[in-house]
């Protein structure tokens, strides 16, 4: 008898202690048991005090970028180089055509004096086929000159390129040595103003880039054109037209 009130007192004990700490029980738990209860949270991303407009790159990759706009130049003035040299060809044919056009009219205002016939015949299909051979020269010429234009704008395109890159290189540089300045004072405010500047020259120049690439998009399609209006011309001569 006594060794039940006994254990019916130890019970209520426990029973007390957990209404006092219900937390105590789960305390024994195994780990994780409690998670499921625990509700989620969201950390919000740190925002940026200063926005990096222009994205740092390695110098090295800068590098090889200012080589390749001097490949480029250097390739735009060969093509101008060549586009002009034929340029100059096809307006010498031009000149051989118009002069054969007109010895081909002299001829032909005498057999038509002389009334000869097969031969009126003859310098009608030979002036026919010397002013075919003109008008593909001419459009040789329009060509050449639609290429030219394209070489220029593309070798203007490569050194303003190569300034963007250069200044952009400029810019990483500088980045690279503002952590050996000051935190504050006046040494850091000037680094700070020289990649302000900096960073604003370059984003100026690469604007000036885009726009010219616009430029040679559209020296581009006239090249185009003019090949297709130089391909009809070729298929007059084939033709016959």
């Amino acid at each position: 008898m006594h060794l039940s009130r006994c254990f019916f007192g130890y019970v209520i004990s426990i029973a007390i202690l957990l209404a006092v700490n219900p937390l105590s029980s789960a305390a024994q738990m195994p780990p994780g048991a409690v998670v499921q209860q625990a509700s989620t949270s969201v950390v919000a991303p740190p925002q940026d005090k200063f926005l990096m407009l222009v994205q740092s790159r390695d110098t090295t990759e800068i590098q090889r970028d200012i080589e390749q706009a001097d490949q480029a130049r250097t390739s735009a003035s060969e093509a101008e180089k060549v586009a002009k040299e034929q340029k100059s060809q096809a307006a010498a044919r031009i000149e051989e055509k118009k002069q054969a056009i007109s010895v081909n009219k002299d001829k032909l205002k005498a057999a038509k004096k002389a009334k000869n016939e097969a031969e009126i015949l003859l310098l009608k299909t030979e002036e026919n086929a010397l002013k075919r051979d003109r008008d593909l020269y001419e459009e040789r010429e329009s060509l050449r000159d639609a290429e030219i234009d394209l070489a220029v704008k593309r070798k203007e395109l490569a050194s303003l390129m190569k300034q963007a890159y250069d200044l952009e290189l400029q810019l990483a540089i500088k980045r690279g040595e503002q952590p050996m300045t000051s935190v504050s004072g006046p040494e850091s405010a000037r680094a700070a103003r020289v990649l302000v500047d900096l960073e604003k020259a370059t984003l100026e120049m690469q604007k000036k880039v885009a726009d010219k690439q616009g430029e040679v998009a559209d020296g581009a399609k006239k090249v185009a054109d003019r090949q297709l209006k130089t391909l009809e011309a070729q298929r007059n001569i084939y033709g016959g037209k």
